[in-house]
């Protein structure tokens, strides 16, 4: 029984992040975004057209327990076969104004400077509040 416990409590205690981290993480948040746009602007000039996630729906069979078809007077229920909605998500080229893009990745790269130059103190002062050992 311990041992269940423990493997359950497990997978919990792995995403555990060390005050450290979490402290910076938190620092240098706005300039991970800030970064995330730049490769996602450089990726659509080198490409000539942008990507967008559109959500659909499909189906999947499925194994299900219920009553359908099932008439006995002892069980009542049983396995039968069923259609299971689930959400997926594909990627749709999207037409781009290249001139836009490198306007857009010009002012990125200016505010990644700024945020570089405002997260270095915060950065600096979790290093100091948490030291590596």
């Amino acid at each position: 029984m311990k041992r269940m416990i423990l493997l359950i409590l497990l997978p919990a205690l792995a995403g555990c992040a060390t005050p450290r981290e979490t402290c910076i993480k938190s620092a240098a948040r706005d300039l991970s975004v800030v970064n995330g746009l730049i490769v996602q602007t450089e990726a659509n000039l080198e490409r000539g057209y942008g990507v967008r996630r559109e959500a659909y729906t499909s189906s999947r069979v499925d194994l299900c327990l219920g009553s359908r078809g099932y008439r006995s007077s002892r069980v009542g229920y049983g396995w039968n076969y069923c259609t299971v909605p689930e959400t997926r998500y594909r990627n749709v080229p999207v037409t781009i104004d290249m001139d836009v893009e490198r306007r857009k990745l010009a002012e990125l790269k200016r505010t990644r400077e700024r945020l570089a130059r405002e997260a270095k103190p915060k950065i600096e002062y979790c290093d100091a509040k948490y030291p590596l050992n």
